[in-house]
């Protein structure tokens, strides 16, 4: 399926060139200020049937995660994978626009938006972008806590020699493997992780800028 992004970053400055990327079969694009709603929702009857309700705590901890993540950054859009047999697949990619902080440089703006991961430039995409990978963790007095991997990509606006806008793309995988009590399931879980981080990789090596509207 393909996907055309917004045209607007920030809401300031001049409007950067247009993009799409290509997301597989099923995935859906939500409003952000819905996002929280949607990823227990579409999950919550299917998980309570089965007998899951600690599946259910998850994602409402990883839905409190993303809230508190989008307050924090500009976020334009978030997509969440289709139900595969009927079940939620934990994950959630978000969009956001970056502009470089005055004075800076991107090798210090991204050290500091890594905080300590390290950063390398993608291989796998013809357009230009920087990945890391990051283990997160979110902890609430009325949440689990709840952990998560996210791989991040920063993909510079191609606006002259001296860009000072991006688009931040930030895939965010729930990992109850750190979570399993046992060994075979935690096995499984970071499996299930590491295909879910391979699919992001997949999605943005699709990203490409689109020639300025007329």
């Amino acid at each position: 399926m393909a996907i055309s992004l917004r045209d607007e970053l920030a809401g300031t400055g001049p409007t950067p060139t247009p993009f799409r990327i290509l997301c597989p079969p099923g995935w859906r694009r939500v409003a952000p200020e819905a996002l929280s709603t949607e990823l227990t929702e579409v999950a919550a009857e299917r998980l309570k049937s089965l007998g899951r309700p600690d599946l259910l705590l998850q994602l409402r901890s990883l839905a409190a995660m993303q809230h508190r993540s989008m307050l924090r950054a500009n976020v334009l859009e978030a997509y969440l994978p289709p139900l595969v047999d009927g079940n939620a697949i934990p994950a959630v990619l978000t969009v956001s626009s970056f502009v470089l902080p005055a004075g800076a440089d991107w090798g210090g703006a991204l050290n500091r938006l890594a905080k300590g991961a390290p950063i390398a430039i993608a291989d796998f995409a013809e357009t230009a972008m920087w990945v890391w990978t990051r283990e997160e963790r979110f902890e609430d007095a009325e949440q689990p806590v709840v952990h998560s991997r996210a791989r991040h990509f920063v993909v510079p606006v191609p606006e002259g020699e001296r860009p000072t806008r991006a688009l931040h793309f930030v895939f965010t995988v729930l990992d109850p493997g750190s979570q399993s009590e046992r060994d075979a399931d935690a096995a499984t879980d970071a499996s299930l992780t590491e295909l879910l981080l391979d699919a992001a990789d997949l999605i943005l090596s699709t990203m490409r800028w689109l020639p300025p509207k007329a």
